[in-house]
């Protein structure tokens, strides 16, 4: 079921609130299947896409790895953080739902999506900002290493590499977490283990600029930023 096209959508900057991006969400993803459109519009009570934005730099070109329905995308579309936006995944379906929240924000020459079996079929670029979120617990890990460098070998001279992922340290956040993911994906996920990307930065010549541990309702997050030092 779907909701109206008429839904208008509201206005957001890069210091929305949860609860205001909610509301964007409901109403970019309007033209999405009901059980997506709700998954959409309570996402941001779960992932800090406020905290993420902090960190987008103005005006550039981005590249989400593992995008989903595209909705960091669609919210940096939005916000006008990006002059364009690709975004890649291995499934699908997603993808259909997030070209139909770029048609209604109206950032279809602004924003594209691409179907690809693995990273190697990843645009190239190079890309200002590159972003990975809640995508290496899927990977395998014995496969994480070589991800985690395709992705950071496209961000450009001095450009960003945003790292979102589920916290790995012990306790009810992380079993949340667990939980969530088997019920909506059937996986009971591995989940990264702590100070591994950092390492995997250091050998793609990426510095660390910011590191945090955001807690959210029962959930927690790892937050990783670095920056390309060539150029």
């Amino acid at each position: 079921m779907l909701a109206t096209a008429s839904v208008p959508i509201p206005l957001v900057d890069a210091a929305a609130t949860p609860a205001q991006l909610r509301r964007f969400f409901s109403a970019a993803y309007c033209d999405t299947p009901a059980p997506l459109r709700w998954l959409s519009a309570i996402r941001p009570y779960v992932c800090p896409y406020d905290k993420l934005l902090q960190f987008i730099p103005d005006g550039g070109d981005a590249l989400d790895v593992g995008c989903g329905a595209g909705s960091l995308l669609a919210l940096l579309a939005a916000t006008k953080k990006i002059r364009r936006g690709v975004g890649c995944d291995v499934a699908e379906p997603p993808l259909a739902s997030a070209r139909a929240a770029a048609r209604r924000l109206g950032a279809e020459d602004v924003l594209s999506f691409q179907h690809v079996r693995s990273i190697a079929q990843a645009p190239e670029g190079p890309f200002d900002i590159v972003a990975m979120v809640d995508v290496l617990h899927h990977v395998a890990p014995r496969e994480r290493a070589d991800v985690f460098a395709a992705a950071a070998r496209r961000v450009g001279p001095g450009g960003v590499f945003i790292y979102k992922d589920m916290t790995a340290r012990p306790g009810g956040r992380r079993l949340a977490h667990n939980i969530d993911d088997y019920v909506f994906t059937r996986e009971w996920v591995q989940q990264v283990p702590e100070g591994a990307v950092e390492a995997w930065a250091i050998d793609q010549r990426l510095a660390l600029v910011h590191g945090e541990f955001i807690p959210r309702l029962i959930y927690g997050h790892e937050l990783r930023v670095f920056r390309r030092l060539d150029g």
